[in-house]
């Protein structure tokens, strides 16, 4: 993608279509379960990855969650009944993330919401008309958020979700328009890239500090097509959940390996103790031995955290997003259906800024990946999980060495009270013949 200095004033009046305001996001909860636990995930990681499979294995968005027409039909009779919606339905309609059922809502206020059970997409139409980049200020400005549309889906998919935490769900607002043309917008797209244009609203006036003040804010305007901008955007913030789910597994373990060590502590605290304590000692050395057990296994598996990491990295480094495309093969079980769709990797947006009605500053390079911040805070989690692994399995050691240099005294005393019984029986014998 490069910019084209010739384009004419009058070209670049004809160069965009349509623009709408769009809001995507995701809730904590989804309304459908992962087809495999993350265990089961990462056992696909390879050693061996001579076709890039690993970096596969982390876009398999519809192959992770099913879904059907029915599932969405408890939810159509809650929002149906919920009176900020005028219209509401269950599309046969591909979704951002590529499943094949969404419900449909229209709020009240004009703004058209699709939900797939794991993602929604909110939005509404400002123009359909052809516009130029100089109209831009007049048709648009830093985008509000749509918090009373979500504030009115969330009452209604709370009452079949009701583990659902009240206003936790995901916002990324942002404007998007179709290029019916790039050359007349300044630029050559030698591919099917997509633009992030970097607006500056001068109507917003921010207070930085006491006597300071920064006159505008920055506002992202997406070109190219408005589906498949959608379409990345949505897989970026659900890649973002998806690995705060992962983040939420290695809590889970990281926890497991701190009740083992626990229970290690206490069996170190115990096998010092007094010989009359024998039978605490062995309860307590039972209690470490299953955790001991566990750490073992854990760390057995901990190279499959590796892999899925160094597949992670490859992604963020090549700067990929997500976008979808048609479904090409199925299981002899499976419907044919042209709606449900895979997702693949692709180049993630070009970066540009818009000064004085042009594009400039166009960056050479893909942007980075917005789900990078969630991928680096797993990243990190992994690191500490590897070395409270390592440091269990350490104090593991160190019980074993205690508990052999204990019971080998007792063996000791044992062996020097039976020598003194013998003798003294010995003695005994004499004395009586």
């Amino acid at each position: 993608m490069a910019v084209d200095d010739n384009a004419s004033k009058e070209e670049i009046k004809r160069s965009l279509n349509g623009l709408t305001l769009n809001h995507v996001g995701c809730f904590p909860s989804t309304l459908m379960g992962r087809s495999e636990t993350i265990e089961k995930t990462l056992d696909h990681f390879r050693l061996e990855d001579t076709w890039n499979t690993n970096k596969n294995i982390l876009d398999r968005t519809t192959h992770l969650y099913r879904v059907s027409e029915n599932d969405f039909e408890p939810l159509r009779e809650s929002l149906i009944k919920n009176r900020d919606f005028v219209h509401v339905e269950i599309v046969h309609k591909s979704s951002c993330l590529g499943l094949p059922y969404q419900v449909y809502a229209k709020h009240k206020n004009g703004y058209e919401l699709y939900f797939d059970g794991l993602s929604y997409l909110a939005f509404k139409t400002l123009t359909e008309k052809d516009f130029a980049l100089g109209e831009l200020p007049s048709l648009a400005g830093y985008p509000p958020r749509a918090d009373s549309v979500l504030f009115s889906f969330e009452k209604s998919l709370k009452e079949i979700m009701s583990n659902l935490p009240e206003h936790s769900y995901t916002m990324y607002s942002f404007y998007a328009a179709n290029v019916k043309d790039w050359k007349t917008l300044g630029i050559n797209n030698s591919g099917d890239a997509q633009l992030r244009v970097l607006v500056n609203d001068e109507n917003i006036i921010t207070i930085t500090a006491l006597v300071y003040s920064e006159v505008g804010k920055l506002y992202p305007l997406y070109l190219g097509d408005t589906n498949t901008v959608r379409e990345m955007n949505s897989h970026d913030l659900f890649f973002s959940s998806e690995y705060r789910r992962f983040s939420d597994h290695v809590d889970h373990v990281r926890a497991s390996i701190s009740e083992a060590m626990e229970a290690i502590s206490i069996s170190m605290r115990d096998v010092t103790g007094s010989f009359f304590y024998f039978f605490k000692k062995h309860a307590s050395w039972i209690g470490a031995k299953r955790g001991i057990n566990s750490v073992h296994e854990r760390r057995k598996r901990l190279y499959r955290y590796d892999l899925f990491i160094t597949a992670l990295d490859e992604v963020i480094e090549s700067r990929w997003a997500s976008r979808n495309a048609p479904k090409q093969i199925w299981l002899e079980n499976e419907e044919m259906d042209d709606q449900w769709l895979n997702s693949h990797w692709h180049l993630n947006f070009f970066q540009g800024y818009l000064k004085n009605e042009k594009i400039v500053d166009l960056e050479e390079h893909p942007i980075k990946p917005g789900y990078t911040s969630a991928a680096e805070e797993l990243k990190r989690k992994i690191v500490l999980l590897k070395e409270e692994a390592d440091k269990a399995v350490g104090d593991g050691r160190d019980l074993l060495s205690a508990i052999q240099a204990e019971f080998s005294m007792y063996a000791v005393w044992l062996a020097m009270i039976a020598v003194i019984v013998s003798v003294a029986t010995g003695v005994a014998a004499i004395v009586s013949a």
